[in-house]
């Protein structure tokens, strides 16, 4: 049967007649995450189709997530392509046989009508929310380290036979999004500039208009361009990771591609610094100081790298192929590598949400517009450092550093 559109009532009856997931007499509750009067720590639905479907008698319950060629929220320029949940499913089935404990569990794929449905993380928290309400959970980035360290060596030709790692290669091409990261991170690209901030976009044309930063910005797409080394989330950020004090799972995977080994950690440490920003500007909470939050920022960027570390290197010793064994130097020059190409992506990944001005929640809601500004300007100013000195920067207490005494100077020049 075609459920080519589902809506709330015909989800109801497609999980009824489709499905065994529930009970013949289940009295079926269905919402769409995203819609007026949902809870927003479920997630905005901005481009997907996203409903919950529960059993009011058991309060056993699922996600229905499907895509459609359009998003549900907003128009614009970018590529919709409804086969990317296809895509996803088969991304979190690869994940879950690596790391099981971070991504939910599929149930269900349905290609004709564009879906799947998995374990809901509903008990878990967004960790962007849960960083914006002061919750500090200590063991979340390390496991995050954990998830992405495994993820990228085990999907890489450093663990899989070459001919094996072609096929993934080809498998997971996503020419179409592939191309839409290329130009979002690394060029200057304004889609309807008159919905835009035209202070913000200000801003980060002052950056834009420097040759140098703006060369070395091709450099790093070259990279994200040329290497094919793993498969990658590419929009790792801290709403696509669910969290409570002890665990964590990793969601919206439909971008994925193969890419390099440092893609998502570069995006995913700029949602780092803006949090630490944010908490220059928002008051105490009921959980943390500001200055607590800010450390913990600082925090999430030196477990997660320094986890990324260890855990790369261990599976290196247990799982490498033979003709890397007895080449730790190698390994070596492969994480420094990682590293400083993670640095320029930190910049990269701050160009295109601050830079475009892309909504940015955690600046966003920043309670003075004018403190919205100043956190802007100086996430510009360190996005413009990273992408021109990432050579310079030797190590993770010395991007943490120079991100700190970069706030510093700047928020002293701008008071």
């Amino acid at each position: 049967m075609d459920y080519k559109n589902l809506t709330p009532e015909s989800t109801a009856a497609y999980i009824k007649n489709e499905t065994d997931l529930f009970p013949e007499d289940a009295d079926l509750d269905v919402y769409e995450i995203g819609s007026s009067g949902n809870n927003a720590n479920d997630g905005d639905g901005f481009i997907n189709f996203v409903f919950r479907i529960s059993d009011t008698k058991t309060h056993h319950s699922v996600i229905l997530k499907q895509a459609r060629d359009y998003a549900r929220t907003f128009k614009g320029d970018t590529p919709f392509i409804p086969e990317r949940n296809a895509t996803e499913a088969k991304l979190m089935a690869i994940k879950s046989a690596i790391t099981p404990d971070y991504i939910p569990e599929i149930y269900r794929v349905d290609e004709t009508n564009h879906l799947y449905i998995c374990e809901d993380c509903g008990n878990l928290k967004i960790w962007r929310f849960a960083l914006d309400d002061g919750k500090i959970y200590p063991k979340i980035p390390k496991m995050v380290g954990e998830l992405v360290a495994k993820n990228n060596f085990y999907t890489s030709e450093l663990y899989l036979e070459p001919e094996v790692h072609q096929k993934l290669e080809a498998t997971f091409n996503n020419a179409t999004m592939r191309n839409l990261f290329e130009n979002i991170l690394f060029l200057h690209i304004i889609t309807t500039p008159e919905e835009k901030d035209p202070v913000r976009l200000e801003m980060a044309d002052v950056i834009w208009e420097d040759h140098t930063f703006c060369t070395e910005m091709l450099k790093l797409r070259h990279i994200y361009m040329a290497k094919s080394e793993c498969l990658i989330h590419s929009d790792l950020h801290t709403s696509n990771i669910m969290v409570d004090a002890d665990h964590m799972k990793t969601i919206d995977m439909e971008y994925a591609f193969m890419g390099p080994c440092s893609a998502d950690s570069g995006y995913l440490i700029g949602n780092f610094l803006y949090q630490y920003l944010r908490w220059f500007y928002c008051p105490a909470t009921e959980d943390s100081t500001p200055e607590e939050m800010r450390a913990y920022a600082l925090d999430c960027i030196r477990d997660f790298l320094n986890t990324y570390f260890d855990v790369f290197k261990a599976c290196w010793a247990k799982d490498v192929r033979k003709i890397y064994q007895g080449f730790d130097d190698y390994r070596d020059y492969l994480l420094d590598r990682y590293f400083h190409e993670t640095v320029g992506f930190i910049g990269c990944q701050i160009m295109s949400r601050i830079g475009r001005d892309t909504a940015t929640p955690d600046i966003d809601t920043i309670p003075d517009k004018n403190d919205q500004y100043e956190a802007c300007r100086i996430l510009l100013l360190i996005a413009q450092y990273l992408v021109l000195h990432r050579e310079e920067i030797a190590d993770t207490d010395a991007l943490i550093k120079t991100v700190v005494e970069l706030t510093e100077t700047s928020r002293k020049a701008l008071h």
